[in-house]
């Protein structure tokens, strides 16, 4: 294999794919499958859960394929400034030549890389890159991490009466974005991992006129992403019916701005105590009053107490929040005001924009000591 090819295309494409390949048992699957043909270098890596495939035009000067190991080939074309590289490969050895400089990396046997699965598509959805890219930007976060709970280390992907919703669970929160398509889709749903949601939202474009297509069947998710190609195993079993825990009522309601509450939930959470062996901080305590909303919180590292203004309907309430969950919720939100909605301080907590009902969010509180 002899080719010449554009460094940024190249470093592009590492981007890409690098994303997919983790550390596995398999030496092989470290590596990054690269073939030349007729005009185009394809990308490959697949660690039997992941695949990610990328394309580009170069000038190949003689077909072939090989494998070597991503991250050191990444780490080198990292440091160079050239605007055009060449590379050789033989047998035993690949070359990478540069203006002032020529790196050789061992290879691997192509015929042992595993291909990329190719299935029957079931269900399809095409879409806007952005628009999946906001909905990820909106929900990933409340992706469990709690391997016990696998069912939870992804978010649903659902079709229903042409709504496109992404939902997901960590047991102590939930985060919802929906999105209405002007075409008529099949209802499909799949639990899409988190890690691939994850590597999807860093090569999403935010441009318009960009479009992703999703296909599903009963075990994997294909993306597909201009010259990119994401496929992944879906996670089996029954998601949880988060209609159940999303509050149809409120018995107190408060409409606030969105940089305020954010703001003063960082500043006092600054001193809650940390406990990192379970992930867990002095809980922050919200008072809703009739003149508006008081943050505070006590702790061995000192105490704070802000009063925030709001729009307060309904009955005063002391309630005690993980800070990091509303943090992490009103972070997601671009509106500028949100209302939250509480029943009891026990009870589920609604988040939601004002101008628009695409995304909400919900936290169960902590009790608070007497």
């Amino acid at each position: 294999m002899n080719i010449k090819c554009n460094l940024k295309d190249l470093i592009n494409g590492l981007n890409i794919v690098a994303k997919a390949a983790n550390k596995t048992t398999m030496p092989i699957l470290d590596g990054v499958l690269i073939e030349a043909f007729q005009g185009t270098v394809k990308l490959t890596t697949y660690d039997l859960d992941i695949g990610s495939e990328h394309t580009f035009s170069c000038e190949v000067l003689s077909e072939g394929s090989t494998v070597v190991d991503i991250k050191m080939l990444n780490e080198i074309v990292r440091k160079i400034e050239d605007e055009t590289i060449e590379i050789e490969v033989n047998e035993t050895v690949f070359i990478l030549k540069s203006v002032n400089g020529i790196f050789k990396l061992a290879v691997m046997n192509p015929d042992e890389y595993p291909k990329l699965p190719i299935f029957n598509i079931e269900s399809s959805v095409t879409l806007e890159q952005k628009i999946l890219k906001d909905m990820i930007k909106r929900t990933l976060f409340s992706v469990s991490n709690d391997e016990n709970r696998p069912i939870y280390n992804g978010a649903l992907l659902k079709v229903e009466d042409n709504i496109l919703t992404l939902v997901a669970i960590d047991g102590f929160r939930l985060s919802l974005r929906k999105y209405l398509s002007e075409k008529n889709i099949n209802n499909f749903k799949a639990i899409i991992p988190g890690k691939v949601l994850s590597e999807l939202f860093k090569i999403l474009s935010e441009e318009e006129n960009q479009s992703v297509k999703i296909g599903i069947n009963k075990n994997q998710a294909l993306f597909e992403i201009g010259q990119s190609i994401i496929v992944s195993r879906i996670i089996e079993g029954e998601f949880l019916n988060y209609n159940n825990i999303i509050p149809e009522n409120y018995e107190t309601r408060i409409r606030i701005k969105t940089k305020s509450l954010l703001d003063s939930f960082e500043r006092v959470a600054l001193f809650a105590k940390e406990n990192k062996e379970k992930d867990k901080k002095s809980p922050v305590k919200m008072n809703i009053e009739i003149d508006g909303v008081i943050l505070s919180c006590v702790s061995e590292n000192g105490d704070a107490k802000e009063m925030i203004s709001a729009v307060v309907e309904g009955k005063d309430i002391e309630i005690g929040f993980n800070p990091r969950y509303v943090i992490e919720a009103l972070k997601s939100i671009d509106d500028q005001e949100v209302y939250v909605e509480f029943t009891s301080n026990i009870s589920p907590v609604l988040i939601k924009p004002v101008a628009n009902n695409e995304f909400i969010y919900v936290v169960l509180p902590i009790k608070l000591k007497q």
